[in-house]
């Protein structure tokens, strides 16, 4: 016997969610810039999967690449910028006005200095 004859593989691809919106984007954890398919609903993310018209990664993605949805709706995900004070212990939640100010301020300090 030369070899086995296995039947095709059935398409492991998830069933699309037809009451999402989708949006197709970028993945960003690398360089190597996989298509992803974003599924959304009422302002937020319901389902991510590779996109399979995506010519670098086919519908497939990484381990990183699909937990996306975690990274998205974590509740200890970071949405607005936290200051902490020379000498403090506690983070405190600022505009993102004053956050941005505050870094042209530092950056033009050390670029004068």
């Amino acid at each position: 016997m030369t070899g086995v004859s296995l039947p095709a593989a059935a398409d492991s691809s998830p069933p699309r969610l037809k009451w999402t919106q989708e949006t197709a984007t970028i993945c960003p954890y690398c360089a190597v810039g996989c298509g992803i398919i974003v599924g959304s609903r009422e302002g937020r993310v319901v389902n991510t999967e590779g996109d399979p018209d995506h010519p670098i990664n086919r519908g497939a993605l990484c381990s990183k690449g699909s937990t996306l949805r975690q990274l998205v709706n974590s509740d200890r995900r970071i949405t607005q910028p936290l200051y902490r004070a020379p000498g403090a212990a506690d983070w405190q939640p600022v505009s993102w006005e004053w956050a941005l100010d505050e870094i042209a301020r530092r950056i033009k300090h050390t670029r004068d200095a």
